[in-house]
């Protein structure tokens, strides 16, 4: 599912849209900084088209949004058509895409790419641009615009930094990818001035490097293209297939030792995307206090911060060594998944030695037990036991999705399956606004309200004003837990605390985002805003007060 709305500068909604598909007609005018946003719901991925004049681009959006600015006055006259954002009809377009994404292509292109961070890759920066002039920013190299035989604004914009030898560019995908082959157009306007001179020199060279540091140089020639005009046509360089996220372009060497003008028209990179198999599950092994000391951001969310939990119409399981807990997530819409095994759990069925709990945290769904419905509205819940083998999942309407949050860990006998709904669960009010954690903790899966074998499950809602899920923090050695993090805005994240008391970390989470707690880890968090979370615990106990309580005063 995509929404699109438009926000002018005052922060007014002036249009909105939502589909799968989005093909409408804006009526009014758009002014510079007027806001086009796009969320995806279930796939990081989306093809957009906000001007007739733009070309159609494929965006990776890693955090499901991304913000179009329309560009200042300056900025449309010299880098874009006479005609882009003009006029009081504007078709809107954005639509959902996946194999198409995947396909061999320029995976260059993004004729919506913008100086300042969007959230859409691929996205364009270098360290100069000539003047600071728009006809010369960094997005124009990428923007699907081939002319090259002339400089200044459209059709001729280019990236050009100057009469420099030390220049870079850098164009980001965002995610790793796989590439065969670069084409360069570089400018080309060799007209001459009154003395005979022509205009732009060329680079006869460019090293050309990857995210794994391999570097390969790219060599050039341009000839007079009043002579030759072949040769301002692009110029292909091929090289082993090659999985990077990024490619570098340095070491900008021009044909002559006197620097004059050189830039480059276009850069079209021809790869793919390589696509994540979510299907498989993953498995992550524990790991020791010791050893997390010594993690970087990189490694610590590598091991414990859990992503891309609902995409379109696929089941995202990540297997946990610490206690076998399994965190799901699941995202039916046009259809039916069900649980496996797999090869991981070495059984014949996925609740042949587990329970599992599950919470809907999208729109109303249907989950199957051995034959038996339970219609899911958005919060409820359900306990299966041990023993039911078939197990499944769908949505109600596709253009409304459900979305199934599932813990699941070993058990020892087989208790009956059971529908817990938001008003069924143990509600525990705490906290305080004066320490701005009040909240009320909704008892799903608890010994209170039902029997498990170990697992216990809740969902935790701060009321507005409070963002800290529980401080003064705590241990509890008997038991680890898995935390979701949901209802949070676009721009709001939450930063986790874990670690040892005297040696704690963060994670910074955002929405729909889940984190694994290792027992000897504090778990806690602080929001920017409110927000609500799902626990998962499961250990030793069921004692939801078993816990060692840490002082703030005694954390480091």
């Amino acid at each position: 599912m995509i929404f699109l709305k438009i926000v002018n500068s005052k922060g007014d909604i002036q249009f909105s849209a939502q589909g799968s598909t989005i093909s409408e007609s804006f009526i009014g005018e758009l002014e510079s900084g007027d806001k086009i946003q796009v969320k995806v719901d279930g796939s990081s991925v989306v093809a957009v088209q906000f001007d007739k004049t733009l070309s159609e681009s494929f965006l990776y959006l890693p955090n499901k949004t991304f913000t179009f600015v329309i560009p200042t006055e300056r900025e449309l006259k010299m880098g874009y058509s006479p005609d882009a954002f003009k006029g009081e009809v504007h078709l809107i377009t954005a639509r959902e895409i996946d194999e198409e994404f995947y396909q061999t292509r320029n995976i260059a292109l993004n004729s919506h790419d913008l100086r300042s961070r969007t959230g859409g890759y691929p996205h364009a920066t270098a360290n100069f641009v000539t003047r600071e002039e728009p006809c010369f920013y960094e997005r124009n190299a990428i923007d699907g615009v081939m002319n090259n035989q002339g400089h200044g604004s459209y059709p001729y914009h280019s990236w050009a930094g100057g009469a420099r030898n030390d220049l870079e560019y850098l164009l980001d995908f965002g995610r790793e990818v796989e590439v065969d082959k670069l084409k360069f157009y570089l400018r080309a306007d060799f007209k001459h001035d009154s003395f005979g001179v022509p205009h732009d020199s060329y680079w006869k060279t460019i090293d050309i490097e990857f995210s794994d540091g391999e570097k390969l140089t790219g060599e050039f020639t341009l000839d007079n293209a009043d002579l030759n005009p072949e040769n301002s046509n692009g110029q292909e360089i091929v090289c082993k297939s090659k999985k990077t996220k990024y490619i570098k372009l340095s070491n900008f060497k021009q044909v002559s030792e006197i620097l004059g003008f050189a830039a480059l028209s276009q850069l079209e990179v021809y790869g793919r995307h390589i696509k994540e198999d979510l299907s498989k599950m993953e498995v992550r092994q524990a790991s020791n206090s010791k050893d997390v000391k010594h993690y970087t951001t990189e490694r610590l969310r590598e091991e414990f911060h859990i992503a891309n939990l609902f995409t379109k119409d696929n089941v995202r399981m990540v297997y946990s060594h610490i206690d076998r807990i399994i965190t799901a997530g699941l995202m039916p819409v046009r259809q039916v998944l069900r649980l496996e095994a797999g090869k991981e759990l070495a059984a014949d069925y996925f609740l042949q030695r587990r329970e599992m709990g599950c919470i809907n945290i999208g729109g109303k769904g249907i989950i199957t037990v051995d034959g038996v419905e339970y219609e899911m509205n958005p919060r409820d819940g359900i306990y299966i036991g041990m023993g039911n083998k078939e197990i499944t999942f769908r949505s109600i309407d596709e253009t409304c999705p459900a979305k199934f949050y599932v813990s699941s860990c070993p058990a020892h006998t087989t208790y009956p399956t059971v529908k817990i709904d938001i008003t069924k669960a143990k509600k525990v009010p705490c906290g305080s606004v004066s320490e701005c954690n009040k909240r009320v903790i909704n008892q799903y899966i608890h010994p209170e309200v039902m029997k498990s074998c170990q697992l216990s499950m809740g969902l935790t809602n701060l009321e507005e004003g409070s963002n800290w899920n529980t401080m003064p923090c705590h241990t509890h050695d008997r038991r680890m837990e898995v935390y979701l993090y949901l209802d949070m805005g676009d721009n709001d994240v939450v930063f986790h605390m874990m670690g040892e008391p005297k040696e704690t970390r963060h994670i910074v989470m955002k929405n729909e985002e889940a984190v694994i707690s290792p027992s000897w880890s504090i778990h806690s968090g602080v929001g920017t805003r409110n927000y609500s979370f799902i626990w998962a615990m499961c250990g030793e106990n069921q004692e939801f007060t078993d816990m060692d309580h840490i002082q703030t005063n005694e954390l480091l």
